[in-house]
């Protein structure tokens, strides 16, 4: 093989979300550097051309957003464009410096610099902006993370957080100024030993108890100027009170989680983004409440404390401790308009004398709740203590912003959550507002949503012939997935103002985020093959139009359907039923779609190709989803993923493609999410979990040739992408070299990629990298998915970055032998290989692979046969027209497709033609 630069000497130092306990060295650097390299580039990386001076145009996704709490945003760069010693500086669309930081988050192979991750503070809502080489801005006060014995602090000259590296407390202190704003911030988790009864309510005999999250270790991750981070690691363990279960040990650490706690420059808030993977018992732990609660003092005078919740309209609700207003003696009109705005009153001594008579004994309303039961309810309620009941009817609405503030009119706490409405239940609680200290919980999962159930919808399998689901025993479980809440706390030196929580609540429902034009994404080569839009003709206008159609019909189908909750928001359903006007949400694997088939890959491409905030919006969610919920970070089956089913984790098929990083890359690279980043190297797992979790276990005799047995595609390319992935952001070479070595191997296989039975299988060793022939079910292997999966853009990526290497070179003339011959006539096949056989394939899945084939080939016959193919496919057509449903067929009017749909279809139809258009358009329609 030829010697590519490796960079793995100390990478960990360098990179954002690793899992090493190691200090960000880019937060040490000078302010906006891309990296500091751990060691010097390897011979020849000094020679590339440096990035553009004329600059990158940036711009906010959804507008100038009215207020941010910052924003950290990735950009990619062609090859040999940057250099890991270039720094970055960022411009506002005035001309004005913008504080920005910046760090590497990928590599080319020859060392430069492939995409850079970037930070900017509050401040920073120009409507465009200018990226460019040249020396950053320095903020006007930067922040700082310094450890000092157990607690680290974070502090930027507006406010102060005292964060814990070990013990029950995950914050501190928050402080604004010299102000305390809240102390002992904690994550709670109530659990109840069995699920609510038929009534909702646990039963007489089930036990609850509260857990508290402890932390056991923190590292800095990046250290300003601009923003600082540091990961906080810990479990869940009993806080005390009512015996969980004696039998099974109360000194149980569960749920094992990661805090990132993000300060910016600037900024008067903290945000704080919780992980946590199941490890309890599906069976015997069920979860009440999971939160953070912080405690918040209360010093202004009880007319001049004051509520606010916003929702996602844009509303606000917000009331006063002590109301004045709506009183039998009015105390005056700047009193009343006072308590409104959240402003200081007039003196007391300025009412009217009824009112200074008699305004102490007025009620206190010392208890708030916010409750948001479903996506398109919550109610406020209010109560005067314990011992009173509650007023629930205090406010109600649609949705709620997940935004929220208690204090006076000195100041407060602001405490938010994100995706609040769309992960029901969710909950905001204030106790204790007329006392001393409020006591305030965020909910990620509201108590009053009753207890969480996790357990398989069944205790049998229904059937692959007919319910299309492959269950067996012991696999569908949830142990070993993830999910995350996103909290932003706020320490306000006044009550904000209702303009300020609308503004606020804006960022909490459309979280601001920074972009570059789809030219620019295009011309940096990242992320396969693909077109930018073409409505030169008709015929390809009426292609895109397609494309955009179905993206604009899954935006609404998931608002229609309601595809949200706590476990399900960012995912839709596989295939629709036509005769009872809904999805099969409870037919085996037809349900819950699990991205099958790349619907996540096809949304990612259609928002590159066109900018659009909607496509964005869906397919972070999906990604956030399918990342977390759907794949197995810990446990049995780490490093694999589960395929569709009613349960999201119910299908006995536990596969790499699930869990493969290609799809995850989008939008890892362009948000420089760290969370997603660990989840990411967390598939790097499933090379050595397929030991033991066989995917052809179920169609296959056991086999005891090689370590393991696998299918070339999609298993061995959902490996593949997870290795050029960790390849990329490190630069250690080991994994280049697993990819190499895979395709040398193949390459000498006597079928090529025609190579096994079932699909492809084939032997193979993680620690090697090395792929076996079995010798048997060559060229008619069966049912062939290989390329169904991203399959063929994981290679055609592999394949521009491993060049000239000569096991790359053997194995892209394999693939186009394949890509030749794999939709080809029986002649040819006979004439090339000295038999006819079928590789059971798709049309619309192969047409861009056969396309590509003619395009390597120079030969315009094969372009025309991909389209041919694709245009020759019924699943390739677009689909009829939606139309109306009512009356008694259905519970409330809807809007559907009159067939039977599925997103299978959908995903690879868009994302043959986004493919085709790039690699033939000269034989498009």
């Amino acid at each position: 093989m030829t010697s590519l630069p490796d960079r793995s000497v100390s990478r960990r130092n360098v990179l954002t979300g690793g899992s090493a306990a190691v200090a960000l060295a880019v937060g040490r650097l000078a302010p906006g550097t891309v990296a500091a390299a751990d060691e010097p580039h390897a011979a020849g990386a000094a020679e590339h051309t440096p990035a553009d001076s004329a600059g990158l145009d940036l711009h906010w996704l959804d507008g100038a957003p009215a207020a941010t709490t910052g924003a950290a945003f990735g950009v990619p760069w062609p090859r040999g464009a940057l250099t890991a010693q270039t720094a970055l500086a960022l411009t506002d669309s005035s001309g004005q410096p913008v504080p920005v930081q910046s760090w590497p988050l990928a590599y080319w192979p020859d060392g430069s610099v492939k995409w850079t991750g970037h930070a900017v503070g509050p401040s920073a809502t120009a409507a465009g902006f200018q990226l460019a080489p040249g020396t950053p801005a320095s903020p006007a006060d930067p922040v700082t993370a310094v450890r000092h014995g157990d607690t680290v602090t974070l502090s930027n000259g507006v406010v102060q957080a005292v964060v814990s590296v070990r013990g029950p407390t995950l914050v501190r202190s928050l402080n604004r100024g010299s102000r305390p704003t809240a102390r002992d911030g904690r994550l709670v988790l109530l659990l109840q030993d069995r699920p609510d009864g038929d009534d909702g309510e646990p039963g007489a005999a089930a036990r609850r108890s509260e857990w508290t999250g402890h932390a056991d270790s923190a590292e800095i991750e990046q250290s300003g100027p601009v923003r600082a981070v540091v990961k906080v690691t810990g479990y869940f363990r009993r806080s005390g009170g009512a015996v969980h279960d004696g039998s099974r040990g109360d000194e149980r650490s569960i749920l094992p989680w990661t805090a990132r706690v993000h300060l910016s420059s600037g900024a008067e808030s903290l945000r704080i983004v919780h992980s946590f993977v199941w490890d309890a018992d599906a069976r015997l732990d069920f979860v009440r409440g999971l939160g953070l609660r912080m405690t918040v003092p209360m010093a202004d005078e009880a007319h001049n404390r004051h509520v606010r919740f916003g929702t996602a309209s844009g509303g606000v609700w917000g009331e006063p401790v002590r109301v004045l207003t709506g009183l039998r003696r009015d105390p005056g009109a700047d009193v009343r308009a006072a308590q409104v705005a959240g402003t200081p009153t007039p003196p007391v001594t300025q009412w009217s004398a009824q009112v200074q008579a008699g305004y102490q004994n007025l009620a206190l309303w010392n208890d708030f709740t916010l409750f948001q039961s479903d996506p398109d309810h919550f109610a406020v309620w209010k109560r005067t203590g314990p011992d009173g009941s509650w007023l629930k009817h205090a406010g109600h609405g649609a949705r709620a912003s997940g935004f929220g503030y208690v204090g006076g009119v000195s100041g407060g706490l602001g405490f938010g959550l994100r995706d609040f409405w769309q992960r029901f239940p969710r909950g905001l609680d204030i106790r204790g507002a007329a006392g001393s200290e409020a006591t305030v919980t965020a909910w990620s999962w509201s108590p009053l949503g009753g207890a969480m159930d996790l357990r398989h919808y069944d205790t049998v399998a229904h059937g692959l012939d007919l319910a299309y689901e492959d269950v067996q025993a012991g696999f569908s479980t949830p142990e070993g997935m993830a999910r995350s809440s996103d909290f932003e706390l706020w320490a306000f030196d006044t009550t904000p103002s209702r303009d300020r929580v609308r503004d606020l609540s804006t960022t909490l429902t459309a979280q601001p985020q920074i972009m570059a034009a789809p030219q620019w994404y295009h011309g940096a080569g990242v992320f396969g093959r693909w077109s930018l839009p073409d409505r030169s003709t008709p015929a390809r206008a009426a292609l895109e139009d397609s494309l955009a159609a179905d993206v604009a019909f899954y935006r609404k189908e998931v608002d229609q359907r309601e595809f949200y909750g706590f476990w399900h928001y960012g995912d839709v359903m596989h295939t629709y039923d036509a005769d009872r006007h809904t999805w099969r949400y409870d037919v085996g694997g037809y349900a819950w779609d699990n991205a099958e088939l790349g619907t996540d890959a096809m949304l990612w491409y259609a928002f590159l190709r066109s900018g659009d905030p909607g496509a964005f919006r869906l397919a972070r969610a999906m990604t956030q989803h399918v990342s977390e919920v759907d794949v197995y970070h810990t446990g049995r089956f780490a490093g694999l993923g589960s395929r569709h089913n009613v349960s999201h984790w119910g299908d006995g098929a536990k596969e790499a493609r699930v869990s493969e990083s290609f799809t995850k890359r989008f939008a890892y690279y362009l948000t420089a999410d760290e969370l997603l980043g660990d989840l990411i190297r967390s598939s790097l797992q499933a090379d050595d979990t397929l030991t033991r979790i066989d995917p052809l276990r179920e169609v296959l005799p056991p086999q005891t040739l090689a370590p393991a047995r696998v299918r070339i595609g999609p298993d061995w390319y959902a490996l593949v992408s997870n290795w050029m992935t960790e390849w990329e952001r490190t630069g250690q070479t080991r994994w280049r070299d697993l990819i190499l070595t895979g395709m040398a191997d193949i390459a000498a296989l006597p079928a090529g990629l025609f190579t096994g039975e079932a699909g492809g299988a084939v032997g193979f060793d993680p620690k090697s990298g090395h792929i076996a022939g079995f010798g048997k079910g060559d060229f008619d292997g069966g049912y062939n998915l290989a390329m169904a999966f991203c399959g063929e853009q994981i290679l055609w990526e592999a394949l521009d970055l491993l060049g000239g290497d000569p096991a790359a070179v053997a194995f892209r003339k394999t693939l186009i032998d394949f890509a030749h011959y794999v939709q080809s006539t029986s002649a040819e096949k006979v004439a090339r290989y000295g038999r006819d056989f079928n590789p059971q394939v798709f049309k619309t899945i192969y047409s861009r692979v056969t396309a590509w084939a003619g395009e390597h080939l120079d030969d315009t016959a094969l372009r025309q046969r991909g389209w041919a193919a694709f245009t020759s496919d019924p699943l390739g057509k677009p689909w009829p027209a939606a139309v109306s449903v009512g009356g008694t067929a259905v519970p409330e009017p809807l809007t559907e497709i009159p067939a039977t749909i599925a997103t299978n279809d959908a995903a690879q139809r868009n994302l043959a033609i986004i493919s085709l258009l790039a690699i033939a358009p000269n034989e498009a329609p």
